[in-house]
Order: structure tokens, then C-alpha cells, then sequence
């Protein structure tokens, strides 16, 4: 088992990744969260054009990290417009539009509520509801219940997901690792094409799940495929589904052959360091927030 690192600064070292890589248990922990990631998937056209998978994704995050870290001798504090837009747009996630456009479809899918408290309505404070933290939560569920066998405390980990105290630290941790630099494709360089198009990660857990199960994670043996299913799964379009595929293959990430995939060299690599990495990551944060609950830590704050 792999003891993850808890620094900020250095979650997820070569070092680690590569030990990670090796434990025994890495392929099916990677392809359980790979298929993790498709299951949960939830999005439509409109929530496309205004802002891809990885964007709708982070600023949930971010919502509900502006709500876990409201000071209550702080008016301007929480989660409001203005807060959202300077940290959305800071970390060039979307614009200022798309960043309220998005905090209205939110209170329309009923994950921001109006803060009932809020006695001057000028602030216009929301606060997370139930919903955006369960949709977080079984997210977090699928990826810690994968990596679990992994790590000594993965166990520990996995039961603290229905925590609230938990839930606060590790939303906290998560987002001020990434306010502070870290990125889940660090050491996964080849993931970045798919990384940048919409669906793409989605697409590529898609393929590595998809292999046999006697197969190699990613697979080894070519991958069939469907351009007008993959579209229709995550609600994009077949150009840009082939488009996508096109632009991997001139790149040497993947081969093509009809209704075929095969993952190439390159892009097996980056999608192993990108799970590693991205599980360091999810272990480290965990960490600071099962710390952050004990009675001690709850005392100090």
C-alpha cells in the first residue's frame, strides 16, 4: 500500500505516482473509476455551450467551496455572484456571463437555494443545497471506493464520505490545491488533448473501461466504438466526437481501424499517471480533511 504524501505543494510526486502505478490492485482501481466517471455523467446541449465537463465540474466544486468557507462575522463573505465570477474567471475557468449563467441554471436544477438568512437582499448570497452536496458526494463515493484497497487508510477514507464535517475539509482542501497550482494532469502531459475537449476525459474513461476484462487497463486489444453513441452519451455532436478521435490519432495517441480503437503507447502512459495522480490527490485532500474533523482540529477552527 501507498502512504500519499499530505503536503499542499507536492501531493502527488513522480515518486508516488509511480508507486501507485505498481501496487497490485492500480488496473481495476483505474478502471472502476473510469467507469465511475462515465455512469455518473450528467449533461444536455445547453450545459455544453455554455461550459465544458471539466469547467461544470470544477465550478460545483467551487460553489460549494465558497459556501463551506463562509465567515459568519463576514457579510461579503459565502457564496455570491461577485465571488463566483473573480474566482471562476481568476482561474480561467469561464467568463464572467457564463459564470452567472451558470449560478442561474444551478438554482433552477435546485443546487443554490437564496441564503434565507441574508437580511440585506443586496448581498445575494446562495448557499449549496442537499442536492449539490449528495451530487458531489457520490462522485467522491465512486472514486474513493476504487482507490480504497490502495491505501492503508482507504477504508477510513471512503467511510468519512457522508461526513459533513469531512465534506467541509475536503472541499477546502481540494480547491486550495488547485488555487495554489495543482493539476491532475501534472504527469499526464498526453492527456491533454482530451483533457481540453468537451467530453474528452469522458470519451477516454469511456475506452478504457470498455476494454475486456482479461484485457490490460487501458486495453491493449482495439476498443469498438460508436461515433453517434458517444455523442449521444454525452451530449455532443458526431463531428465533434470524430474530430476529437481524428486530432488523437494524427497526435500517435490512438490507432483507428473502422469501428476500432487502440490505445497507443503515449496515451496508456498518461491515462495511467492521470488516474495516479488524480487518486494522490483525492488521498491527500482526504487526509487534511479527516484531520480538520477530529474534535481537536473542529477546536481550533
Amino acid at each position: 500500500m501507498v502512504a500519499a504524501p499530505t503536503s499542499r505543494q507536492d501531493v502527488a510526486p513522480p515518486a508516488a505516482v509511480a508507486a501507485l502505478r505498481n501496487q497490485a490492485g492500480f488496473a481495476a482501481a483505474m478502471r472502476a473509476s473510469a467507469a465511475g466517471l462515465v455512469k455518473l455523467y450528467q449533461g444536455s446541449h445547453l450545459l455544453n455551450w455554455l461550459m465544458d465537463d471539466r469547467g461544470r465540474l470544477l465550478f460545483g466544486y467551487f460553489a460549494l467551496y465558497l459556501h463551506a468557507t463562509r465567515d459568519p462575522a463576514d457579510p461579503a463573505s459565502g457564496l455570491n455572484p461577485t465571488r463566483m465570477r473573480m474566482l471562476a474567471c481568476d482561474l480561467g475557468i469561464c467568463s464572467p456571463g457564463r459564470a452567472l449563467a451558470m449560478l442561474s441554471l444551478m438554482r433552477f436544477g435546485g443546487y443554490l437555494t437564496p441564503d434565507l438568512d441574508v437580511v440585506d437582499r443586496r448581498q445575494r448570497r446562495l448557499v449549496a443545497t442537499d442536492k449539490l452536496i449528495a451530487l458531489l458526494r457520490e462522485r467522491w463515493r465512486v472514486h474513493f471506493a476504487a482507490m480504497a484497497p490502495l491505501f492503508a487508510d482507504g477504508e477510513a477514507m471512503l467511510a468519512a464520505v457522508d461526513d459533513p464535517q469531512f465534506t467541509r475539509g475536503l472541499i477546502i482542501a481540494m480547491v486550495e490545491r488547485f488555487r495554489e497550482g495543482f493539476r491532475v494532469t501534472t504527469h499526464a502531459e498526453d492527456m491533454g488533448l482530451f483533457g481540453e475537449r468537451n467530453a474528452g476525459i469522458l470519451i477516454c474513461s469511456y475506452l478504457i473501461a470498455a476494454g475486456e476484462a482479461d484485457d490490460t487497463v487501458p486495453p491493449t486489444r482495439p476498443v469498438p466504438i460508436s461515433i453517434a453513441a458517444l455523442a449521444r452519451r454525452f451530449a455532443v455532436s458526431r463531428p465533434h466526437v470524430l474530430k476529437l478521435l481524428r486530432d488523437a490519432e494524427a497526435a500517435g495517441l490512438i490507432a483507428r481501424s473502422g469501428d476500432r480503437v487502440l490505445f497507443k503507447p503515449a496515451l496508456a502512459e498518461g491515462a495511467r499517471n492521470f488516474f495516479a495522480t488524480m487518486f494522490l490527490y483525492y488521498a491527500g485532500s482526504a487526509r487534511e480533511a479527516m484531520a480538520a474533523a477530529k474534535p481537536a482540529g473542529r477546536a481550533a477552527g
